[in-house]
């Protein structure tokens, strides 16, 4: 290890320290003030002032955000001072998970935070200083802030305690193969098996680890790399620099350019072929809640001039800027490494999306897409919502008038629903010969099916939007089903597009090509076959929309707490089989007392958990134990039992494998 590595392992730990014995919420706000002035509370929604109060997770969080290594020395340096510290000023941040700039905090502006939520923060860091264990209560009322996650929460731990506390980002729980959820339980599974599977190394030298094999891994994969890449410098003459950039044929990093090394070690990675994605980010709502991305540009990377400024060849594609909301690329330079964001941005090279409307504020559709996920987890009930504000062009809140205006656009043909089966043909989907029963005699006449009804309709009525939806997508045969139509659902080979394609029906000597406002949503439920096992000709024509059961949505009922056992239930089918099987939370959406509660589980849950454990009774009596007998039980036992099943504490680690 080089000598000059992990010099901040004791700054933070005395930080903390400091700050919980010798400070108070305000006291430790003036601190804040004249290390961070440009970090200002909002008492009043926009009017921007000096935090009175301010916690130190907030406060130490600040020096760790995504800035260059002089700033963040810089801060340091003044800290020392301010707070009298002892430890060296560190001069490498190794292995610190860094936070978003744009969500630090944990707390959050004055007029939106909670009158407990500073106390609540102090007093879990001085809990922590006085090597108190974290309990489940105390982790359940910091995740119940608004934007504090186990990430945030684990890493603020990790960087004030890095002999002791494992950080929870990307980098290390995907290390360690687990996936992630946001529970005590699963803060307390990663810190166990961390040190199982790496006793010689302390938390510290294992997050580096995890960062190192993350970063070797964007060199492994599929060439060329794709970079998400900034260009605003800054304001007045160093702003943003994209005229410059496209003009020039080039791309540069403004700290590079200043004379500064952040992201040096990153920017010496990308070679000649690899592709920059121009984009700006922010967070946009009320709040700031929405994050939301402009693909400004896309460019192929033709040489080197130095280790900061590189020759492009901007591509200036007809769909471009393109929005994506729900999704955000920080940083001057990073990999892009969220699938969906690549397929995209892969579609938008092959110019496969100029079917969608060219106001980056517009809402954008894909073409083709499929919700998928455990059964009862609401797909079908999205696809309603989602083919009316496809036609409509906005969304409608209200469900049942949502369902209403739905039906409305079913008898005007706009709005086609059908299920794919094992037995489903082209035949059936596309066009066919089917025999006809004409008096004693047999005719046969050529059939249109579903597909080939409203691709036909969509093509005459060029103003509208029109949806097939397709349930159980995956439970077909689709090479049999879709035949010569995989290629032409594709987004660019829609008709009138730059490569639109047409091919000769099986039945018919006609051409045939696929409308752009035709659009294509799937359901896929994940127990009948997982996400990694679908037909490769729909990954990659489809945009995946996963949809997993959600607690949230269920209240108690009549005492009981139905959200807490119907979470620990999932919990307890992940960890025997996985999390494609688990129950959605559709099946209590309606569900009003107890009554009607044995009623679902035994006419819904228990059949479905029966089938999941065919063959093996002994796996099955661990999920539900008590309900092995056939006969049902009487509704004071059968709560009783259910509440076993909610303070049952075995399989309490789900995705975890057997040595």
């Amino acid at each position: 290890m080089p000598e000059q590595q992990f010099t901040w392992l004791p700054f933070f730990n005395e930080m903390l320290t400091v700050i919980c014995k010798n400070y108070t919420p305000q006291s430790l706000a003036l601190v804040f003030k004249r290390i961070f002035p440009k970090q200002q509370d909002e008492e009043t929604k926009g009017i921007k002032t000096d935090f009175k109060e301010i916690d130190p997770l907030t406060f130490i969080a600040c020096f760790n955000r995504s800035e260059t290594k002089e700033s963040r020395e810089a801060f340091c340096k003044i800290a020392k001072e301010e707070l009298h510290l002892n430890a060296p000023i560190p001069t490498d941040f190794d292995g610190i998970p860094v936070f978003n700039n744009q969500k630090t905090w944990f707390l959050q502006y004055s007029y939106l935070r909670g009158k407990k939520d500073c106390d609540i923060l102090w007093n879990f860091a001085q809990n922590r200083v006085e090597s108190l264990p974290v309990t489940k209560e105390e982790m359940e009322k910091l995740l119940s802030l608004a934007h504090v996650g186990l990430t945030k929460i684990s890493s603020f731990l990790f960087i004030c305690f890095p002999n002791h506390y494992y950080p929870i980002d990307k980098n290390t729980y995907t290390f360690l193969g687990l996936a992630k959820e946001d529970s005590f339980q699963f803060f307390e599974q990663l810190q166990r098996v961390a040190k199982e599977k790496y006793p010689l190394d302390a938390p510290y030298e294992l997050s580096f680890k995890a960062w190192k094999q993350a970063e070797d891994k964007i060199r492994e994969g599929e060439s060329p790399v794709f970079w998400a890449v900034g260009s605003d410098w800054g304001r007045g003459d160093q702003g943003d620099q994209i005229q410059r950039f496209i003009q020039n044929s080039i791309w540069e990093c403004g700290y590079g350019a200043n004379g500064k090394d952040k992201n040096k070690k990153r920017l010496e990675e990308v070679k000649p072929g690899d592709i920059f994605v121009l984009k700006s980010s922010a967070t946009m709502g009320t709040g700031h809640k929405t994050p939301v991305t402009i693909i400004k540009n896309i460019g192929i990377v033709q040489s080197k001039n130095t280790w900061w400024s590189f020759n492009v060849n901007w591509q200036n594609f007809p769909s471009l800027p393109y929005r994506i909301e729900g999704k955000v690329l920080w940083g001057t330079i990073a990999p892009i490494q969220d699938l969906t964001i690549l397929e995209l941005v892969k579609n938008l090279m092959n110019e496969s999306i100029s079917s969608i409307r060219k106001d980056p504020s517009s809402p954008k559709f894909p073409l083709n897409q499929i919700l998928y996920g455990p059964p009862g987890t609401g797909k079908t009930y999205h696809t309603v919502t989602k083919a009316v504000e496809i036609i409509d062009g906005k969304a409608n809140p209200n469900y049942g008038l949502a369902k209403a205006r739905f039906d409305e656009l079913k008898k005007q043909g706009k709005i086609k629903f059908i299920t794919f089966h094992q037995n489903y043909s082209y035949e059936d989907f596309m066009l066919g010969i089917r025999p006809m029963l004409n008096g004693e005699k047999i005719t046969y006449k050529l059939y249109e099916g579903p597909f080939k009804q409203i691709a036909d309709k969509a093509r005459e009525d060029t103003g509208s939007n029109y949806v097939l939806i397709i349930d159980e997508i995956n439970r077909g045969n689709i090479s049999k089903i879709f035949g010569e139509l995989i290629t032409l659902i594709e987004d660019d080979k829609r008709a009138e597009n730059d490569h639109a394609m047409s091919a000769p029906l099986l039945y018919q000597q006609a051409e045939f090509s696929v409308p752009n406002n035709l659009y294509i949503i799937g359901t896929m439920n994940t127990a009948d076959k997982s996400i990694a096992l679908v037909d490769i000709a729909l990954r990659r024509r489809f945009v995946f929309e996963e949809m997993m059961p959600d607690e949230s949505l269920l209240k108690p009922i009549e005492g009981f707490d139905l959200p807490g056992w119907f979470k620990r239930l999932n919990e307890k089918i992940t960890a025997e089989l996985d999390r494609d099987h688990q129950i959605g939370h559709s099946y209590f959406m309606e569900v009003k007392n107890k009554t009607e509660l044995k009623q679902k589980f035994y006419q819904c849950i228990l059949p479905l958990l029966k089938e999941y454990f065919y063959g093996n009774p002994e796996k099955l009596k661990t999920i539900i134990p008590g309900f092995e007998q056939e006969k049902q039980l009487d509704n004071e036992k059968f709560i009783e039992v259910l509440n076993s099943i909610l303070h049952d504490k075995t399989n309490n680690d789900p995705g975890m494998e057997e040595d």
